[in-house]
């Protein structure tokens, strides 16, 4: 019989409020019953949300885990540079674990988790919430079922928005590596190396190529002319793409990045929005002034497997649309298709007399019987990531979409090869 599982937040921002979200809609299923952030607003806003008793608030770990064990299981969604710090005292406290992807930022604190892990027998699930989706769902059910035979080549990328671009990995947390420790592949795009990885998981990745620059940013392409500031003193802020008066002030989106400055205040007027960008929202800065440190804004990858297959992934950062695409193409067939329109085709061989040709299956999951689209973050998987873990800590088989932590490292490791390939220019071995 399922229970109501009760979880601790570690992190009280925006991706842990995402997960715990699922609290509000299926209190039979889930309750927050502890908060850990060292953020006096965020904690008292999510400590209001989720009606947490005040004593069961915390600054940090080390205050939490002196407590007796009072929850199931923790959500861990701080920074990705402090995933395994701030994991490790709760595994060792006997805590289950839905970890935010990427779990660690290095190999050496990847083995340590592991180690950890491994000794205390917890349960750890990794939020690969693509896995979730209805979309990838079912392109590897086609997979398992063997309708494309044995797969010879797959290719994946992701086109990342220019707005998105610009307001994670330049203005954002994600800028620089020195910031955030994990270099855009890393905090971007391990999603889509485990989709390709999770679609090839009868065979293995042994070697692995990967270039990448940033081709757009930098104070050297500021255009001539340009401010410091968009709404300061920026003679292009009607017209530049980047403009943080048309990205932030004029449209909804990225609100949980830019003003969280602002988060005292809890209705702000568009007035106080434009005062912050004019003078110290570090949003409201040219996005050409930033220093990346050598973070990239495109990245290719190419994997052979131990079967002889291939697999290639490119992320694209500045791009008119986001998407991401797939296309797996195997002895028995291929399938071809566009995460952000919920659409696939299968195509089949089909030999038919005189005409050699193919037979085409179109697959629109927005309006296909029982397979149709889930609203919600990332296609709907990140709830169903959560009902997931809920079902998996009842006592439940992990799903075919589980990414338990022992799945996650085949991926993680192959992104931290990859930049070693990127950084050395030469074909490295996994």
């Amino acid at each position: 019989m399922k229970k109501m599982i009760t979880v601790v937040l570690v992190g009280a921002g925006n991706r842990a409020d995402v997960y715990a979200s699922v609290s509000l809609q299926s209190p039979e299923k889930m309750k927050v019953v502890g908060i850990v952030d060292p953020d006096p607003i965020r904690r008292e806003l999510m400590r209001e949300r989720y009606n947490v008793p005040v004593e069961n608030c915390f600054e940090d770990v080390s205050e939490f885990v002196k407590r007796e064990k009072f929850a199931d299981a923790v959500i861990n969604g701080t920074m990705d540079h402090l995933h395994v710090p701030t994991s490790i005292p709760v595994l060792e406290k006997g805590y289950d674990l839905l970890l935010e992807k990427p779990f660690a930022v290095n190999e050496a604190e990847m083995e340590r988790l592991v180690e950890v892990a491994r000794k205390y027998k917890n349960k750890v699930v990794i939020g690969h919430v693509l896995r979730y989706t209805d979309f990838y769902r079912a392109i590897k059910q086609h997979v398992l079922n063997g309708d494309l035979g044995k797969i010879i080549s797959i290719e994946t990328c992701e086109h990342v928005s220019y707005h998105h671009m610009a307001a994670s990995y330049v203005r954002g947390k994600w800028s620089s590596e020195k910031i955030c420790f994990a270099p855009m592949l890393l905090a971007k795009s391990c999603h889509d190396v485990d989709i390709l990885l999770w679609m090839m998981k009868e065979t293995q990745p042994t070697q692995v190529v990967s270039f990448g620059s940033d081709f757009q940013f930098g104070p050297e392409r500021k255009p001539q002319g340009a401010g410091t500031r968009c709404m300061q003193d920026c003679p292009f802020v009607d017209e530049c793409i980047y403009s943080a008066k048309s990205n932030y002030l004029a449209q909804p989106r990225w609100g949980q990045y830019v003003w969280k400055c602002l988060e005292k205040n809890r209705n702000l007027t568009q007035e106080e929005k434009a005062e912050s960008l004019r003078t110290n929202n570090r949003y409201g800065k040219c996005v050409w002034d930033f220093n990346r440190d050598g973070n990239v804004d495109h990245q290719a990858v190419m994997f052979n497997f131990a079967n002889g297959a291939t697999g290639t992934f490119s992320m694209i950062g500045g791009c008119a649309k986001p998407e991401r695409n797939i296309h797996i193409v195997g002895t028995l067939g291929e399938i071809k298709g566009t995460f952000d329109d919920s659409r696939y085709i299968l195509r089949k061989m089909e030999p038919n007399g005189s005409y050699i040709g193919c037979l085409e299956t179109v697959y629109d999951l927005n309006v296909s019987g029982d397979m149709i689209g889930a609203a919600g973050g990332h296609g709907g998987g990140d709830q169903k990531l959560v009902y997931d873990f809920l079902d998996y800590l009842s006592g439940y088989e992990p799903s075919v979409s589980c990414a338990t932590l022992e799945d996650s490292v085949i991926s993680h490791r192959a992104v931290f090869k990859a930049m070693e390939s990127k950084y050395n220019n030469t074909i490295i071995k996994i």
